[in-house]
């Protein structure tokens, strides 16, 4: 560890202590959990501690951390002592008044602080504490405005979200910032030596519950609750969280790589959710259901009458197969659960990235770029839970900031990629859920779900629009435990191991959709931000890389049409990489090779194998050169992405006219097959050298059918 740099979750980690659910703390043996006191910050600087020692309406709090100790060890080190250390924290901090307020919503009138469990300590102090590392702590001009949620998340690796609210007119709390949907902060930016203090008058304490327990819980959702339990999905998507295999292996913090900047190992792997939710009144306006009827055991009294509407409903766009077993994932109201349930965790403003689409300037921070001003719509695709594994697609409107699912428009090619038109509008996904003058907490244990305002089906006619669309996917996308474990919202170098002892299943990969990994093959994440480099080309600021001798096999998602498409790789060739064999089929233990070796060492600019030449001021040019690279297997990269410079465009940051000595950012044909909606395929990357400090990099894959590829109309550059 290194004592420097003092971190709550290093400390956590180190020792195998962090509490991923409240009760099931894991111990390590070879760690003592004590604070160096070399880490202890100058005796004239005051600190959170000192702070909360000398502020008598924050006893409580105090008192708290006093007693919770950063692991299960009768001589682990307390909270209050890592609070004394040198470090970068960011706290909220509940007054005396509103412990006592919780203890009364726990246990009835009368209690107060003093009756709160160890376990209700626990989860407040967890909860209100962000542990930045060795980035500055957050000043309340960095907090989310939109109802998002924190890059960094709290002890217990939750999110922690915010929303500026401005108060009604008249109204004297002007505006301010809500925490969670609940916690409204009144006092912000106390800076100390250690970080940031800000004030909430109610304790954050997110919910303990898992997805589909929560949204029983939820009154405005209990068609959806009714068909959880109906379809037994609410038992699949209530598993643990987090892989316990997993988590009883002890491993390094950190892992190099030649020439590489050191990245952070993985110590956790969560296995979580995001759900989009029809709040019940959308099902009653929309397609006509039954209201729910509850009783005072809080049960669904009509729950047949509303599996009856669903199920016509269902079976009218989706089919019969299966109709008398709703828990059958061929059924199709099981298959209509299912498409409402994406696979990672995922808050409202981490859907899409903002970091260097054609046009966006992120602002002085590279780090934590503005969320004010965007350029361009900016969109991904995810994939859902069950047996289809189909896609959705969330977009972010550009001028609204609105967030929308399967939204189709027309963008203008010639000027700069703006939106001239709505072909389907999609579904509004809202970022809190709010009934009768009520915020519903809608961040569970096993990730987050959304209110939107109609009906989520993929019917014939949606599934026809993705699958007559380019799909350009970010790898990380692709791979629900890095959006979980959230190492791309905090844009961190993290190298993801494989176990040393394989699970009972047989398997020892990080990924569920990365299969056959060699023991020499290195999954790594990597983001400009993180070494501050404005000089990367790469699709939303980020990247996939393997080291190693590798040979591993991927999953691709399934697609949403049947057709003839085309499989491209998004990639951006230098010396450190090396040469990959590429195989494609349908059985993960049969592939079949695509072509040649692509060898990623060679500069694409002034090289014939490749035929990469700098956009010119001449269109018909710039498309002979294209069709040029196309006959070598290549193409440019896309124009709707720039280099990481945070200028938005124009000649320096135009990615199909700069190149770094040669090597310039583009896309690989890797084959062209028939795909078969909801089927899965693989690809199979193998290296062709016996190197093992080379590179395989991958930024993103797009899946392109053929009426864009080889359409009546040419592709166009974005």
């Amino acid at each position: 560890m290194n004592r420097n740099r003092y971190s709550i979750k290093t400390l956590m980690t180190y020792c195998g202590a962090c509490a991923l659910a409240f009760g099931l703390l894991f111990t390590a043996q070879s760690c003592t959990e004590t604070v160096d006191s070399s880490n202890f910050a100058i005796a004239n600087e005051k600190t959170i501690a000192d702070y909360l020692a000398t502020e008598s309406d924050y006893s409580g709090i105090k008192k708290i951390f006093d007693e919770v100790r950063l692991g299960s060890k009768s001589n682990a080190s307390v909270l209050s002592s890592a609070l004394s250390a040198r470090g970068n924290y960011t706290i909220f901090v509940p007054t005396n008044a509103a412990l006592d307020a919780y203890a009364v919503s726990l246990y009835g009138v009368g209690k107060t602080m003093s009756d709160l469990t160890e376990e209700d300590r626990k989860l407040i102090a967890y909860s209100c504490i962000i542990d930045n590392g060795t980035e500055t702590a957050f000043e309340s001009p960095e907090f989310p405005q939109e109802g998002g949620a924190f890059s960094k998340t709290d002890l217990n690796d939750r999110s922690i979200t915010c929303k500026e609210v401005t108060a009604e007119e008249g109204s004297s709390a002007g505006t301010y910032y809500l925490i969670n949907g609940k916690s409204k902060v009144v006092k912000t930016d106390v800076k100390l030596s250690n970080g940031y203090l800000h004030v909430v008058e109610t304790v954050i304490a997110p919910s303990n519950d898992q997805a589909p327990s929560l949204i029983k819980k939820t009154p405005n959702m209990q068609v959806m609750a009714v068909l959880l339990e109906a379809t037994g999905l609410d038992k699949a998507l209530s598993g643990e969280h987090f892989d316990a295999d997993y988590e009883n292996e002890e491993r390094e913090q950190t892992w190099k790589l030649n020439q590489v900047a050191p990245f952070n190992v993985a110590q956790h792997r969560y296995l979580c959710y995001t759900g989009f939710v029809e709040t019940d009144d959308v099902f009653q306006s929309k397609w006509g259901i039954p209201a729910p009827e509850v009783d005072a055991q809080g049960n669904v009294s009509n729950r047949e009458a509303i599996l009856a509407a669903v199920k016509t409903k269902c079976e009218q766009a989706l089919g019969t197969t299966d109709s008398g077993d709703l828990t059958s994932s061929n059924n199709a109201v099981n298959r209509f659960v299912a498409y409402h349930f994406i696979k990672g965790r995922l808050a409202h403003n981490q859907f899409v990235q903002h970091f260097n689409e054609w046009g966006y300037k992120y602002g002085a921070d590279m780090r934590n770029p503005q969320q004010k001003v965007f350029s361009i719509d900016v969109w991904d695709y995810f994939v859902t839970a069950g047996k289809e594994r189909a896609l959705i697609k969330v977009m972010q409107d550009a001028k609204s900031h609105d967030i929308f699912i399967n939204r189709h428009c027309t963008y203008a090619v010639d000027k700069n990629y703006e939106n001239t038109g709505v072909v389907r509008r999609g579904i509004k996904v809202a970022p809190t859920n709010e009934y009768n003058g009520v915020t519903y907490d809608n961040n569970s244990k096993n990730g987050y779900f959304f209110p939107i305002d109609d009906i989520l089906i993929l019917d014939e006619s949606t599934a026809n629009a993705l699958g007559s669309e380019r799909i350009r996917m970010d790898l990380a996308t692709m791979l629900p435990e890095l959006l979980s474990y959230g190492c791309r919202a905090a844009r961190a170098y993290t190298y993801f191991p494989r176990l040393t002892t394989p699970r009972a299943d047989g398997t020892s990969g990080y990924f569920e959709d990365i299969l056959n990994e060699s023991e020499d093959t290195r999954l790594l994440y990597l983001h400009a931000a993180h070494v501050k480099d404005p000089g990367w080309r790469d699709y939303q600021g980020d990247e996939f890389m393997v080291a190693g001798i590798y040979d591993f096999t991927l999953r691709i998602p399934s697609v949403p049409k049947s057709g003839t498409y085309e499989i491209r790789m998004g990639t951006t060739n230098n010396t450190l990489r090396g040469m990959c064999q590429v195989y494609f089929g349908e059985s993960p233990e049969s592939l079949v090779p695509t072509g040649l070796p692509l060898d990623m060492r060679q500069p694409a600019a002034g090289n014939d194998n490749i035929g990469w030449v700098a956009d010119g001021d001449d269109a018909d040019v710039n498309a002979e050169n294209d069709k040029n690279m196309r006959n070598h297997g290549y193409m440019k990269a896309p124009k709707i992405f720039t280099v990481t410079n945070g200028n938005g465009g124009g000649d320096d940051g135009n990615v199909r006219k700069v190149s770094g000595n040669g090597y310039a950012s583009m896309r690989v044909i890797l084959t062209t097959q028939y795909l078969e909606a909801g089927k899965s395929y693989y690809l199979r990357f193998k290296s062709a050298l016996d190197k093992s400090d080379s590179q395989f990099f991958s930024d993103y894959l797009e899946f392109v059918p053929r009426n864009i590829y080889n359409g009546t109309e040419p592709e166009d550059i974005w």
